[in-house]
């Protein structure tokens, strides 16, 4: 199964997330997240995290994005977290 999850990413349309690719496989949630997390430990899925808590990440934040509550609000702000598959380089002589 976790050479099937693997797979999805590597397989999935853009905007498809975690939740999609679980569901997909019939896996839970939580069950697919961690997996995942064994992939980005192994070096096979980046996890990138965009809009952290101080927006110093996300690309709107230098151009007055209004979408995340201010600082002085007690929620946390969003964050979107991208997993993408990291492509292995061929080794030479392989078809």
């Amino acid at each position: 199964m976790l050479r099937a999850l693997l797979r999805a990413f590597e397989e999935a349309a853009p905007g498809e997330g975690l939740t999609q690719i679980a569901d997909r496989l019939g896996l839970d949630r939580a069950e697919a997240a961690g997996m995942a997390g064994y992939w980005v430990r192994k070096g096979r899925l980046r996890r990138e995290e965009i809009g952290t808590a101080d927006c110093s990440g996300c690309f709107f934040a230098s151009r007055g994005c209004t979408t995340c509550p201010d600082t002085s609000a007690s929620t946390q702000r969003p964050s979107l977290i991208a997993l993408t598959p990291v492509r292995l380089p061929r080794a030479e002589g392989s078809a």
